[in-house]
C-alpha cells in the first residue's frame, strides 16, 4: 500500500469517529431522532445507524473480508464477484493484459501496413468495426477473420482520429488509400452486391 492511500485510509477512519462520536453525543445529550442526526450529519440515515450498530467499523470489515480475495500477483485484495468465496483472481493492476497494453501507436501503425500489403490500401474505420463488418455480409467478416485488427476505437483513442493515424504513416488528403469517405461507400456496396463497382463486372461470375 503507498504512503497516499495509508494517508486516506488513515483520514477516514477519523472522519468516522467523528461522525459517530457525534451521532452518540445528538442522542444521548439531545435525544435527536436518526432522521434528524442524518441531517446534522449530512448522512443517510441507514449510515446513521451503522454508526450506533458498528461503531469502529469493524462487523463491516469483517464481513467484506469474508467476500475479498487475495491477489495472485501482488497479494492486495481483490474485488468480490458473485458471492462468498468467489473474488477476483488478480487486482486491477496485476490482472493479465493490466501491466502491458494490448495496443501501442506502433503494433496500429504495423496492422494498418499489414492491411495495405494484403488488401491494396489503408484500413478505415468502418474496415475495423465488427459491427459495420456484420452488416457489410461475408467478405467484410472475412477480411477481419484473416488478421490480428484492433478495434476500430483504438485508433481514435490512440492517435486522436483515423486521418491523424494515415498522417503517421506519411498519408495524407487524396494520396491516402482507404479513407472513410467515397471509397467505404463503395467497398460497401462491393461486399453487399459482390459486385467490381468501378467495372460493373461480378466479382465472383
Amino acid at each position: 500500500m503507498t504512503s497516499v492511500a495509508r494517508a486516506a485510509g488513515a483520514s477516514r477512519v477519523l472522519e468516522r469517529r467523528r461522525a459517530v462520536a457525534l451521532a452518540q453525543h445528538y442522542r444521548e445529550f439531545e435525544g435527536l431522532s436518526i432522521g434528524e442526526i442524518a441531517q446534522r450529519l449530512g448522512r443517510s440515515p441507514s449510515t446513521v445507524k451503522a454508526y450506533f450498530y458498528d461503531p469502529t467499523g469493524a462487523k463491516a470489515r469483517a464481513v467484506k473480508a469474508r467476500y475479498q480475495g487475495v491477489c495472485r500477483g501482488c497479494g492486495a485484495y481483490t474485488q468480490p464477484r458473485n458471492g462468498k468465496g468467489d473474488a477476483y483472481a488478480y487486482c486491477k493492476a496485476c490482472h493479465p493484459g493490466a501491466i502491458e497494453r494490448r495496443w501501442t501507436r506502433e503494433r496500429v501503425l504495423d496492422a494498418m501496413r499489414s492491411w495495405r500489403e494484403l488488401y491494396g490500401r489503408l484500413p478505415s474505420s468502418y474496415d475495423w468495426s465488427r459491427t459495420h463488418a456484420r452488416r457489410r455480409g461475408d467478405a467484410a467478416l472475412d477480411r477481419l477473420a484473416k488478421g490480428d485488427w484492433p478495434p476500430s476505437s483504438v485508433i481514435t483513442v490512440l492517435f486522436g482520429s483515423w486521418s491523424a493515424a494515415r498522417a503517421a504513416l506519411g498519408c495524407e488528403g487524396s494520396a491516402c488509400s482507404g479513407s472513410d469517405g467515397v471509397e467505404s461507400v463503395h467497398q460497401l456496396a462491393s461486399d453487399q452486391l459482390g459486385m467490381d463497382i468501378e467495372g460493373g463486372i461480378p466479382a465472383n461470375p
